[in-house]
């Protein structure tokens, strides 16, 4: 078994409005000092992974994370995408739950997971798949910064549908996803020749362990303000 390639999945830092507990959705929300810093402390603890690739949603508080995080990086490219967003929470942006979860503005989850499995598919598939003969040797590595449902909705249907391997303790019964945590993937070549496939395991998933000493939210607003 040789791993070929690792994927870095990483929840935007802290705003103002996760602390306030206000429905951000696709609201393009700033960080905080604190996101700043749980931004900062992130890309410290990867500061020495050399990423060949970085892709970000185009909000605001995603993309800055990743700017924070890739100035360890400065040769790295990082690539916007609206395929990232949180799900849009319609009318409800910018306020407070509990709401009505039927509010015919809301983004359907399954949209959401649509457009996520959509660009995995076509953006991390292909380069995966072409390092099935890596000729040098090297693990290639790539960044994601990106929400926590969009994040969460991503593991829970890829997991499920078998495309990403995970043990039932690392995903958990109802997992979390806190301000600048990092999940990993890991995709490892197995068996040889005409016989050779790609393995693709989650080995991290929500980890916070990175930010310890700073205060964590470990609710979503968004999604705790839909229930009943």
């Amino acid at each position: 078994m040789t791993v070929v390639a690792r994927l870095y999945v990483i929840r935007h830092g802290e705003t103002e409005w996760n602390r306030a507990r206000i429905i951000q959705g696709q609201a393009d929300s700033q960080l905080n000092d604190l996101g700043e810093t749980q931004a900062a402390m992130t890309g410290e603890a990867l500061k020495a992974i050399h990423f060949d690739k970085a892709f970000t949603s185009d909000l605001s508080r995603a993309s800055k994370t990743a700017e924070i995080i890739l100035q360890h990086h400065p040769d790295v490219i990082l690539v916007k995408d609206q395929d990232l967003r949180e799900r849009f929470m319609g009318k409800l942006q910018g306020t407070k739950g509990p709401t009505n979860p039927s509010e015919p503005s809301l983004e359907p989850i399954e949209a959401m997971i649509e457009r996520s499995v959509g660009w995995y598919n076509r953006e991390i598939v292909p380069y995966i798949s072409s390092l099935a003969d890596n000729p040098d040797g090297r693990c290639r590595n790539i960044l994601v910064t990106s929400h926590g449902w969009l994040i969460k909705s991503f593991f829970k249907f890829m997991t499920a549908t078998g495309m990403l391997e995970c043990t039932e303790s690392l995903l958990g019964a109802s997992p979390r996803i806190p301000n600048a945590s990092l999940s990993v993937v890991e995709y490892s070549t197995i068996g040889s020749g005409s016989e050779q496939r790609i393995e693709s395991t989650v080995v991290q998933y929500g980890d916070a362990s990175h930010l310890t000493g700073t205060q964590i939210l470990h609710d979503n607003a968004d999604m705790d303000a839909l229930k009943s």
